[in-house]
């Protein structure tokens, strides 16, 4: 029972590392634009907080669309042996990474970086810089290394569809729905994949 415990202790410890370091970049990026508002109130995102019922429900299609998109792109990447640094991250960092967390877990990450990430690249950056050095930023923050540059490729061109979708609706409801929910289904994927 003892050793249970230990073994239980062990990995609720590595789990709340993990966390740690997936939200602290995330606060980071909060924390900058929060100064950033301050300092520039023109700045102030909370006009584009525009929210319906359409623009959550469009969110979550394109959220889905992309996740599946990203799912089909791993499998195409795996049964053509093309891009095998691709399937490294996925199933030799990602996944197990993922497959530590509770669902709980998996649902306020999702929400969280959705949300903290959009409200900088897509909220302050964008109107600032244009949808084409935001989208760069964006996939850049998604950059683990040369190695896997096709990844940041990818982050890029996602980030590029949610500035799209920013600047059509005006909203950044549209945007945070969609890349929450885009994270959570490939979280969902990613520890799907590490059972396999």
């Amino acid at each position: 029972m003892e050793k249970k415990t230990k073994q239980s202790n062990k990995i609720d410890s590595k789990r709340e590392r993990l966390l740690w370091s997936v939200l602290i970049p995330q606060f980071i990026l909060l924390a900058v634009s929060i100064v950033w508002i301050n300092i520039s109130p023109k700045d102030n995102v909370f006009k584009y907080f525009i929210f319906s019922f359409k623009l959550l429900f469009l969110g979550i299609a394109v959220g889905i669309t992309l996740a599946i998109a990203g799912y089909l792109f791993y499998f195409f990447a795996k049964k053509t042996k093309k891009f095998p640094a691709t399937i490294e991250l996925f199933e030799q960092m990602l996944a197990p990474t993922f497959s530590n967390f509770k669902v709980f877990d998996l649902i306020a990450l999702s929400c969280i970086a959705g949300f903290c990430e959009e409200i900088f690249f897509r909220g302050l950056v964008l109107p600032a810089f244009g949808i084409i050095l935001s989208s760069i930023a964006f996939g850049m923050l998604h950059f683990p290394g040369k190695k896997f540059w096709i990844y940041a490729l990818w982050a890029t061109a996602s980030g590029f569809l949610l500035g799209f979708m920013f600047k059509i609706s005006g909203s950044l409801w549209l945007p945070i729905t969609a890349h929450s929910v885009n994270n959570l289904i490939g979280m969902f994927m990613l520890r799907k994949i590490n059972r396999k």
